[in-house]
């Protein structure tokens, strides 16, 4: 396992490090009423994914990615007021969390309406030999 993988959070921005050469399942979640958006995007351009949606325990995304070398991601949180307009989520993170060969990593967000750090989750987890 690589040691260097790890999320930082700061405001409503996660650096994120994953495992060079391994397939990263990447889950995005929703519990929240309030429109709620992760863009996640690498430091060579390479992922430029952008998630949206709302709803308790939706999933609003679920893609695949494969770290070529040490890439470093960003991901940046915000939610939709009433007014329509995104604002910075506050953010906390976990992880990674070693189970055997399986990995996970989260980061979650807090739109403010409570204080349960769930109304955006963003799933890391991939397997290792």
């Amino acid at each position: 396992m690589n040691r260097e993988t790890y999320a930082l959070v700061k405001d409503n921005k996660a650096e994120i490090a994953l495992p060079a050469g391994v397939t990263v399942q990447v889950k995005v979640k929703t519990n929240s009423k309030a429109m709620q958006k992760v863009t996640l995007k690498d430091n060579h351009d390479r992922v430029d994914l952008e998630f949206a949606g709302t709803g308790e325990k939706n999933t609003i995304g679920d893609k695949t990615i494969t770290p070529v070398d040490k890439s470093l991601f960003t991901a940046v949180f915000e939610y939709a007021g009433d007014d329509g307009v995104f604002k910075p989520s506050k953010l906390n993170s976990g992880g990674p969390y070693d189970i055997g060969n399986y990995h996970l990593m989260v980061v979650v967000a807090e739109n403010g309406d409570d204080s349960d750090y769930n109304d955006t989750v963003l799933e890391f987890s991939w397997h290792t030999k």
